[in-house]
């Protein structure tokens, strides 16, 4: 059998760094944290290190000399971002605050003020949440004297989502409405009215509403050559989390950004694309190699969090998925116990037999209280919940109510 050479990393060792890397990454992450620069995409598998990884390269590049507001991360919530910077600021011993760190959203909403009147808005343009844009898009309803409730309008939500869905994947009304929620192709012409009076009232009221934020700024850089290449000399590194979760129009900021220096780092995981239905762009973390043909592709498979049992299924699981990077996620930790699939024809013997099995268990010894039951969505317990009471299975609901409080 020839034997396998690995190269592990360009990694200079003589260098004068304060963390050492060598030590506290694994042979993974380590060409990961420290590659010399261009475009690359990490496919990091469940339980890799991603968040390790992406701290230690924010790291990397700050003790390599990258100019801290040259850097730019974006995450898809703030917390994250804090979270990844603050460990970065307790690995360098120093403040890094001006490196610029945060969702899209805010990133976002940090430039558009600065170039505010070239979209047509005041900088001191106030944002929506959910709650209000809602309330805004009912009153369009009302001043168009539609009847809701005669007609089986969709409700201010429902308007959201189209029109959200519409601004982010770049597609008309018509078009969502014709794929997404045809039961309201009847009220295309109404909604696209609602629409236009809803778009309109933001502008005159200065208002923008969360998807306002990233399509003000990719308007802002594809319409303005000379701001776009600014904030593209600017941005050295421009580090993604959650490439897989990008919309449409995400892709397109990011790309115009790195732009000018192609040191873009896109992190995610094809396997866990989960967010198509609020817009998210499946393509974008496929086609990254595509769009960057020179990028590095680099691959997390070591699992620090589940048994093999578990990692076997979910690798099986993904097999005859369409589209996907070839990995095989790898189990650290050891354990000999398998996971069981169970197929339910019915929510009801789900839930049936998830309470059956709970009272076997506390027969053979096990207590109720080491026990747990774990869902998606919080609607999906109320089955559960249902025939835990009706067997006298005592439980607490560990969020939200329970279904009969």
């Amino acid at each position: 059998m020839p034997r396998k050479y690995v190269l592990k990393t360009h990694f200079n060792a003589e260098k004068n760094f304060r963390i050492d890397y060598q030590k506290e990454l694994t042979e993974e992450q380590l060409p990961v944290a420290t590659f010399s620069g261009g475009p690359m995409l990490v496919i990091a598998g469940a339980g890799s290190g991603k968040t390790r990884t992406v701290t230690y390269r924010v790291a990397y590049l700050v003790e390599s000399g990258v100019p801290l507001d040259r850097i730019l991360l974006v995450t898809f919530t703030n917390k994250a971002a804090k979270e990844m910077l603050s460990r970065v600021e307790m690995l360098l011993g120093r403040d890094v605050k001006d490196i610029w760190g945060g969702t899209f959203h805010s990133v976002g909403n940090r430039i558009i003020r600065r170039h505010a009147k070239l979209v047509g808005y005041e900088s001191n343009y106030t944002i929506l949440d959910r709650a209000d844009s809602k309330e805004l898009i009912d009153s369009c309803i009302a001043d168009a004297n539609i009847d809701v409730k005669a007609r089986r309008f969709p409700k201010g939500d429902n308007l959201q989502s189209i029109f959200g869905l519409a601004m982010n994947k770049g597609k008309k009304i018509v078009d969502i409405i014709a794929y997404n929620y045809p039961q309201f192709e009847s009220l295309t012409d109404e909604i696209e009215g609602i629409c236009k009076a809803y778009q309109e009232k933001k502008k005159k009221h200065n208002l923008m509403d969360f998807d306002d934020l990233l399509y003000y700024w990719w308007k802002l850089l594809s319409e303005n050559k000379d701001i776009a290449e600014k904030y593209a000399r600017k941005f050295l590194h421009v580090l993604v989390d959650e490439y897989q979760d990008t919309n449409l129009l995400q892709a397109k900021i990011v790309n115009l950004l790195a732009s000018g220096h192609r040191n873009i780092m896109a992190v995610g995981d094809d396997s866990q694309s989960i967010y198509s239905f609020r817009g998210a762009h499946f393509k974008n973390i496929m086609d990254f190699p595509k769009v960057y043909p020179e990028a590095k592709v680099f691959k997390l498979e070591l699992n620090h969090r589940s048994v093999p049992g578990i990692l076997d299924l979910a690798n099986q699981s993904i097999l005859n998925a369409k589209e996907r990077f070839n990995k095989e996620l790898r189990a650290n930790r050891t354990g000999e116990q398998k996971p069981v699939v169970l197929p339910m024809s019915t929510v009801y013997e789900q839930a049936s037999f998830i309470a059956q099995r709970m009272l076997e268990l506390r027969e053979e010894g096990h207590a109720l209280n080491d026990m747990a039951v774990l869902y998606r969505s919080h609607y999906q317990s109320m089955e559960i919940q249902m025939e835990l009471t009706k067997r006298g299975i005592p439980f607490e609901v560990r969020s939200g109510l329970r279904f009969f409080e």
